[in-house]
């Protein structure tokens, strides 16, 4: 079967990131990729704005079936009006001429009805799955204090705002778990100088580690996570966050927030702070809700590291490339 894709495997983001998993999984079971929308491919697996609705069409008229992966959609607390305005109408009207869309999450179904006016396109949901080779219990672990507890938010931040505001209220929880001199903060991943200087003006003693100027590559990210104790993430209406699922396969307890798809991923196997949810500006977390959380899991350690070792067999790559191609095979079959 040839299969395309819309954008080259390499490069920043979860994007790029799963078009990388997915395509060595096509290849290994004998599949033809391509990276291009010239080539005639059997399906053509699109995502955000990749591809413009002027080539979809295009496609479909020489019988090749679109299959739309839906992440999640713009909001004007990211980026202006008009520009949101442009992006979800590609989105939108890509999503309208593809011939089977799977979703993130129920969270990412409930996010892409916000482009038709709350009415939901029928569709498949299939999570992200981390590679069980690579996000494993075993393996390598950093230096580190002996007597520390630490506590670890690495990403790479996405759009300006998103960083800035993800970072921010990592520091206001750093601040209330200030007394405690066990715990201390690791924040790494590329963002912005600006942002790195947040941190570094914060002057916070417990923020011990932290580097938003060099990208982590995707081989060591498991290295800091197996490091860490607790994994924060504080990232709003996420589609599926990769980060938590690849801690999951590690074995290491989560805190996020009670928000987006966060909340059908870990289910009781994570705490999550609360936070007021909201599409019109970014959600307010409540502070004091995340840093009791966090202790909450500290306190109940070993009990929440089982929960998620258990749960994290919900989300392998192998079980979602599988499910994947349940549906490309329905999608050429029938």
């Amino acid at each position: 079967m040839k299969i395309g894709f819309p954008v080259e495997p390499e490069g920043k983001g979860g994007t790029r990131t799963w078009v990388k998993a997915f395509s060595n999984y096509c290849v290994s079971k004998g599949h033809q990729v391509y990276f291009t929308k010239d080539e005639e491919v059997d399906v053509f697996i699109t995502l955000a704005f990749y591809t413009t609705p002027e080539e979809l069409k295009r496609m479909k008229q020489r019988n090749t079936k679109i299959l739309y992966r839906m992440d999640g959609i713009y909001y004007n607390y990211l980026i202006d009006n008009r520009t949101t305005i442009r992006l979800n109408g590609l989105i939108a009207d890509s999503m309208k001429l593809a011939d089977r869309i799977i979703y993130q999450s129920d969270f990412s179904k409930n996010m892409a009805s916000q482009l038709f006016n709350g009415q939901e396109l029928p569709g498949v949901i299939i999570y992200n799955g981390a590679d069980t080779n690579v996000f494993k219990e075993k393996g390598k672990i950093l230096p580190k204090p002996k007597d520390k507890k630490i506590i670890l938010s690495i990403a790479y931040w996405g759009p300006e705002l998103m960083a800035e505001y993800s970072i921010r209220n990592i520091i206001n929880i750093a601040k209330e778990l200030s007394d405690r001199k066990d715990i201390e903060f690791w924040v790494l991943g590329e963002a912005y100088p600006f942002v790195e200087e947040r941190i570094k003006k914060a002057g916070l003693d417990n923020i011990t580690r932290y580097n938003l100027r060099t990208p982590i590559p995707r081989g060591r990210m498991p290295d800091y996570i197996r490091t860490s104790d607790i994994i924060l993430h504080t990232r709003p209406n996420d589609a599926c966050s990769n980060l938590i699922i690849e801690a999951m396969n590690v074995g290491k307890p989560i805190v996020g927030l009670d928000l987006g798809s966060t909340p059908e991923l870990l289910g009781d196997a994570g705490l999550r702070g609360e936070c007021e949810p909201s599409f019109e500006h970014f959600p307010i977390i409540n502070i004091e809700s995340m840093a009791s959380q966090l202790l909450k899991t500290f306190d109940n350690y070993e009990y929440y590291k089982e929960k998620i070792k258990e749960r994290s067999k919900r989300f392998t790559l192998e079980q979602m490339c599988k499910k994947y191609f349940i549906e490309i095979n329905n999608l050429v079959n029938n």
